[in-house]
């Protein structure tokens, strides 16, 4: 099985609709990105990624990792007044250090920042279509320890947190999105 990224125009977004941590404080927003992890490809909201205060880094999460995992949920910055629209926001190495936030049971949030398997959904029309089905066919999410993106799989994820995919939806741009609830953490 290959991992695939779900096809977006620019970058992933993130729109927080019932998240705790905005409101008890379970927020880290003094990490900067891994070296490693981060030397060529920018961190996009809506990714989920492993916070480890001992280097004060974050990066893509261990499939069997023990480090608590975030949902970056950045504040955008205009780099360009002709390029406006969160689509093209991202967060490069060396810039800004990214919010993120510590999810809890019952947290709900939308977000296009979406991987696969290619062994679950054989490409992009193949998701869509099952998630056109949640109501007969649960989708879930959790972590894609390559790239960070919520990985969309057809069985709750037995490593990390498990996320259930509870509407087909759409950005604030018109991009298909998905909104997850948090099951377990």
């Amino acid at each position: 099985m290959a991992t695939k990224t779900y096809v977006i125009d620019g970058y992933g977004q993130i729109e927080l609709n019932n998240c705790a941590f905005r409101r008890d404080g379970r927020i880290e927003a003094q990490c900067a990105l891994d070296a490693t992890d981060f030397a060529s490809v920018p961190a996009e909201n809506g990714m989920l990624l492993a916070i480890d205060n001992v280097t004060r880094t974050v990066a893509f999460p261990e499939a069997a990792g023990t480090l608590p995992i975030g949902l970056n949920y950045s504040a955008e910055h205009i780099y360009d007044e002709r390029t406006p629209g969160l689509k093209n926001f991202k967060l490069e190495r060396g810039e800004f250090y990214p919010r993120l936030g510590l999810l809890a049971v019952g947290d709900k949030f939308t977000t296009n920042c979406l991987s696969y398997d290619d062994g679950d959904f054989a490409n992009d029309a193949a998701l869509e279509t099952a998630l056109g089905a949640i109501s007969t066919t649960p989708v879930y999410g959790g972590i894609c320890p390559d790239t960070g993106r919520i990985k969309l799989q057809d069985s709750a994820p037995s490593a990390g947190p498990v996320l259930k995919v509870i509407k087909f939806t759409t950005m604030p741009d018109g991009q298909p999105a998905v909104k997850l609830q948090v099951l377990s953490v």
